[in-house]
């Protein structure tokens, strides 16, 4: 059944490379369906199996093709202008290597290279939406898609709260996947909203959105959410105030108050009389182990191998973490000491390069460019990618693929709409400006200009005296 699932997917790839070379317009609804099947994950993944370890307890645990990975490379190959340079791609190339390289000292070579495979993936789907964005209904067709996606998850959500569940998780399986899904999607789509976009799938998205956030019960994307809104939102003003942003920002702080009471309700469900804050051990604990693990191996011990290695050499154990599945089987909660523990510091200043650089193009970029709509949506993109910094101090989850992939559409959306200023910066003036004529000076039609041409000769002709 696995090599019959392989098979179907790989033969998605023709079909939709004739699909796109048959009309441009199928090129937007593309990109509405690639951003609506970033969140068809979990229990409703549509994916393949190359190799396959279930038991693995990584952050990778296989090689997988999916229908995203055959429309993102449809998209490359039916594009007209071919793969143009886009910003960042160096930065992946700094990303790729310390992982290319972790794969020697690494205990089990092959899980490193699931994890290689894995980011590769998510390089070709920025290609794929970096490049494209020099159209401007992608960035509509795409937020519309996202915003789809949202709306998916936010029903499974509703109907899992009316269900009892405290911790509303969609189909992710664990509500702080989810959480970070969400903050990757929906502070784009609240940029975008700010700049005047009024379409209805996007409104509905960032609702949707919301709902999530209020019902995942997730402490750090409720903080980081809240955090990120505000953020923008008085940076968009700073940046370009209007009337009708003033009114939207007012109208999410109405929302907002309907919003926040629903996720308080969510952490007294959860925690009860408990603080908040509690939990908290296990996850110093978790840190103390992935330090020793790090101090010891300067190169790494591997990537998706930190939670092998911390059990089968004894980090986990001294460092006091618990005996239990919740706690052994999973990373320490610090995307960037796990890298550190996995890549060494190589692999930890990647991390921090991939997410601050472009943060800090788009910032620019958005107060550069303050009469766009693009510099706005890459406003959002650039908050975003600093607040998912902040919470991945406190998550893992930004090395998982479902999260990653959307790290990479945030980071396709700052490199695209760059590009776009920049072919536009280089385009030639047209032929219509480059030679001003004074009004009057051509005749007016072909004929009177024949006839202005010959005058002369048939004066001449008059004057002559016949013989």
């Amino acid at each position: 059944m696995r090599f019959v699932a392989l098979a179907l997917i790989a033969l998605l790839l023709p079909i939709l490379v004739a699909v796109l070379r048959s009309s441009p317009k199928y090129r937007d609804h593309a990109f509405m369906a690639l951003g609506a099947m970033l969140f068809i994950a979990g229990e409703l993944q549509i994916d393949a199996a190359i190799i396959t370890w279930p038991l693995w307890t990584g952050t990778v645990r296989g090689i997988q093709i999916s229908p995203v990975d055959m429309l993102a490379l449809a998209l490359i190959l039916t594009r007209r202008s071919g793969i143009n340079k886009l910003p960042f791609v160096w930065l992946f190339g700094c990303y790729l290597l310390p992982l290319l390289l972790s794969i020697f000292p690494a205990g089990v070579p092959l899980a490193a290279v699931f994890t290689c495979i894995q980011f590769m993936r998510g390089f070709l789907l920025f290609v794929a939406v970096g490049g494209e964005l020099y159209r401007p209904t992608a960035m509509r067709a795409l937020l519309c898609g996202l915003s789809m996606g949202l709306m998916l998850q936010a029903g499974y959500v509703i109907y899992q709260k009316l269900s009892g569940v405290v911790q509303a998780s969609g189909t992710m399986g664990h509500q702080n996947l989810l959480g970070m899904m969400t903050e990757l999607s929906l502070i784009p789509i609240i940029a975008a909203l700010l700049e005047g976009e009024r379409h209805i799938l996007i409104r509905l998205g960032a609702v949707a959105g919301l709902i999530i956030v209020a019902g995942g019960g997730s402490r750090g994307a409720m903080a980081i959410t809240a955090a990120a809104i505000a953020i923008l939102a008085l940076l968009s003003l700073i940046r370009n105030r209007s009337p009708k942003k003033l009114k939207m920002v007012g109208m999410g702080v109405v929302v907002m108050m309907v919003v926040i009471p629903l996720g308080l309700g969510t952490l007294k469900d959860r925690f009860g009389e408990t603080s908040i804050t509690a939990e908290e051990e296990q996850r110093t604990a978790m840190e103390r182990a992935a330090r020793a693990m790090a101090a010891d191996h300067w190169l790494g011990v591997g990537a998706n191998l930190y939670t092998n290695v911390s059990n089968m050499q004894g980090y986990a154990a001294d460092a006091g973490v618990a005996w239990n599945q919740a706690n052994r089987s999973v990373p320490v909660h610090n995307a960037f000491l796990l890298a550190r523990a996995e890549t060494g510091f190589v692999g930890e200043l990647a991390l921090i390069l991939l997410l601050f650089v472009p943060a800090v193009v788009g910032f620019r970029f958005a107060f550069r460019h303050r009469r766009t709509d693009d510099g706005g949506v890459a406003l959002g993109s650039a908050v975003i990618l600093v607040a998912v910094a902040v919470h991945s101090t406190y998550e893992f989850v930004i090395h998982v693929y479902n999260v990653q992939i959307l790290l990479m559409i945030n980071l396709a959306v700052i490199a695209g709409v760059v590009r776009r200023q920049r072919l536009a910066s280089k385009r030639p003036p047209s032929r219509e400006t480059k030679v001003q004529v004074p009004k009057g000076s051509q005749p007016r039609s072909p004929t009177a200009a024949v006839a202005r041409t010959i005058e002369p000769f048939q004066a001449l002709r008059n004057e002559t005296p016949h013989r």
